[in-house]
């Protein structure tokens, strides 16, 4: 349920442990008189009477008891509807000490404010009007953002761009379904509906801005949780030797002895701004009979079958075997590069060759001893991993799940509506379908959320914003 907007709530608004400031965040209608309880000003400073968005020096207490002053501190003051939430809000920043953050928030709270719930802010921004619903879920992926193109991504959502489109939509909609109706209402009077190609061809218009912004859905999943890179090889080709290079650090353990890695390592990195997932696997045969080895093999085999990208490695100091023929037939169905390792050393067959096999897909030749290479490969798997979809410069919006079934929900429903137009079928039909695609982008942008929705999205931010 969506808590009372009537209660003040208090939250520490910074992340757990010591830092130079700590904020204590308060929003309501009385938090500006619980935090004059609690503010002490060499200058008397009343602050019922400050200027909004003014900040101000002074000791804060607890009025509960007699200890003194518990910190220094800042407060700044700001007054609906010109903050953050609509409400008056009240920022105290005092020393970042985890035991004086605590303290304050304990006096806020003996002065009859509530700790907050997780994004009870942002709620209640958005329930104030301030930000609509894929804003405030901007929020939190600005938040949790880790590179710079997520990060630019989120911003740009937050500044509504996502919303913008999604409005658009809406309003290329409302006309025609306004039409229908009055005619539906008005079937007696001389009211002349659309024509039905007109109605087909508006509906069809905006299926298609959808699609365009459904092509993002992939970018947004990579910009997001990033795209998994699996390393695939027989044994003893380079494959963790790769890893420690690609991470600039000796992360896997590395000897001459084939078989060494008997599991798979999983690292995080960034290239290029994009969050990656990068496994190592343990040696692929065509055939073993040593029942740990077939353990790693099978995990290897399960780490290609999740990731988005494969890199097949091979020696290009040697022939290709039966081993490196298996690992080429494992990745036929998956989108792969083929990585032609040890370019340092005197090649022992043409790269052409494993061109010719993989049908003229990607072959990066690289040295991971040298480093020679890993750039070219790190742009080519980027490249597949994001070629299904708009490059990922052109980005617009950062779309989750939600965003995603929404406006194919209400793609498909403005298919429908188009082909019952075509058809001449009653004029109903095409209403009854316009209507869900309209409560489907609504959904989007908060204007028809139910209260168990609103509860799913914010729970999942975290308490102080």
């Amino acid at each position: 349920m969506i808590p009372s907007p009537s209660d003040t709530i208090a939250a520490i608004a910074t992340p757990h442990g010591e830092g130079g400031i700590g904020v204590i965040r308060l929003s309501g209608t009385r938090a500006i008189a619980i935090a004059g309880r609690l503010f002490r000003s060499p200058a008397n400073v009343d602050l019922a009477h400050v200027a909004s968005h003014t900040c101000h020096l002074g000791d804060i207490i607890d009025p509960r008891g007699s200890s003194g002053a518990i910190d220094q501190a800042i407060v700044t003051i700001f007054r609906d509807p010109h903050s953050y939430t609509g409400e008056d809000v009240v920022e105290i920043s005092g020393h970042g000490s985890p035991r004086i953050l605590e303290r304050i928030l304990s006096a806020c709270l003996g002065q009859d404010a509530r700790l907050a719930g997780p994004g009870e802010f942002t709620l209640r921004a958005f329930l104030s009007g301030r930000i609509d619903l894929t804003q405030a879920e901007a929020v939190a992926d600005l938040i949790r953002s880790r590179t710079d193109k997520t990060q630019a991504a989120a911003l740009a959502q937050l500044e509504g761009s996502l919303a913008r489109e999604i409005r658009g939509m809406r309003e290329a909609l409302l006309p025609l379904l306004a039409h229908i109706e009055v005619g539906l209402d008005h079937s007696d009077d001389d009211h002349d509906f659309l024509r039905r190609d007109e109605l087909a061809s508006g509906c069809r218009s905006v299926a298609a801005r959808m699609e365009t912004i459904l092509t993002s859905a992939r970018v947004s999943k990579i910009l997001r949780d990033g795209f998994r890179v699996a390393l695939v090889g027989r044994p003893n080709v380079g494959k963790s030797s790769l890893l420690n290079a690609l991470l600039k650090e000796d992360r896997a353990i590395v000897t001459p002895i084939a078989g060494t890695t008997r599991d798979t390592l999983e690292e995080r990195l960034h290239w290029d701004g994009m969050p990656v997932v990068l496994t190592d696997t343990a040696g692929l045969r065509a055939a073993s009979q040593d029942p740990v080895e077939q353990i790693g093999m099978d995990r290897s085999r399960q780490a290609l079958e999740q990731s988005d990208v494969a890199l097949g490695l091979f020696d290009g100091s040697e022939p290709l075997n039966a081993d490196d023929r298996h690992v080429i037939e494992l990745c036929a169905a998956k989108a792969h590069v083929w990585v032609v390792n040890k370019s340092d050393l005197p090649a022992g067959w043409p790269p052409a060759a494993l061109s010719a096999l993989n049908g003229g897909g990607p072959v990066v030749s690289v040295s991971a001893r040298t480093g020679d290479g890993l750039d070219d490969l790190m742009r080519t798997a980027q490249s597949l991993a994001l070629s299904e979809t708009a490059p990922a410069g052109e980005a617009r919006w950062l779309l989750n799940a939600r965003h995603g079934r929404a406006l194919e929900q209400a793609r498909d429903a403005l298919h429908r509506a188009a082909d019952a137009a075509a058809e001449n079928r009653f004029e109903e039909c095409v209403a009854l379908d316009l209507r869900a695609a309209l409560n489907s982008l609504g959904d989007i942008i908060g204007e028809t959320a139910t209260e168990d929705l609103l509860g799913e999205i914010f729970s999942r931010f975290c308490v102080g914003k």
